[in-house]
């Protein structure tokens, strides 16, 4: 059974990234909000600017809310206020639009390799280095694992 939370997007902790300053490009970020242990898992995630995400799966299911900017996914715009549901393992890939794009990702689990020490406050840590704590402890640092 998921913790119950109330919470506004801004009180999520930092997985990695910063904020960023008007204006400025987008640059991939996540963010992290509810409760580890009993979930609810939930994301909020940053990608720049045309970048290409290959196909890949995850082993939970999650609901995407594209909040802000945009992505291609199947030939389909996909803009503000669209919603995306993919079940575990299905493989999905995406393009991101000219904007770069702000999601909000919903998971009825953590992530394969995930721990709790990804939930605490990293804001300012990049993803190479998240990537290399991942590795450190042996859960997987592959670009496409988070």
């Amino acid at each position: 059974m998921w913790a119950r939370i109330m919470a506004d997007l801004d009180e999520a902790t930092w997985r990695f990234g910063r904020e960023r300053e008007p204006g400025q490009p987008r640059e991939e970020t996540w963010r992290c909000l509810g409760d580890f242990e009993k979930g609810p898992w939930i994301y909020i995630i940053e990608r720049e600017a045309h970048r290409e995400v290959a196909p890949h799966s995850h082993d939970q299911d999650e609901v995407v809310f594209i909040l802000e900017g945009g992505l291609t996914h199947r030939g389909r715009w996909c803009g503000p206020g669209t919603v995306l549901s993919f079940p575990r393992r299905l493989q999905y890939g995406f393009t991101v639009g000219p904007e770069g794009v702000k999601w909000l990702m919903i998971r009825t689990g953590p992530s394969e390799g995930e721990s709790a020490d990804d939930w605490k406050d990293h804001a300012g840590r990049t993803f190479e280095e998240y990537r290399a704590a991942r590795a450190s402890r042996g859960s997987g640092a592959e670009a496409g694992a988070v």
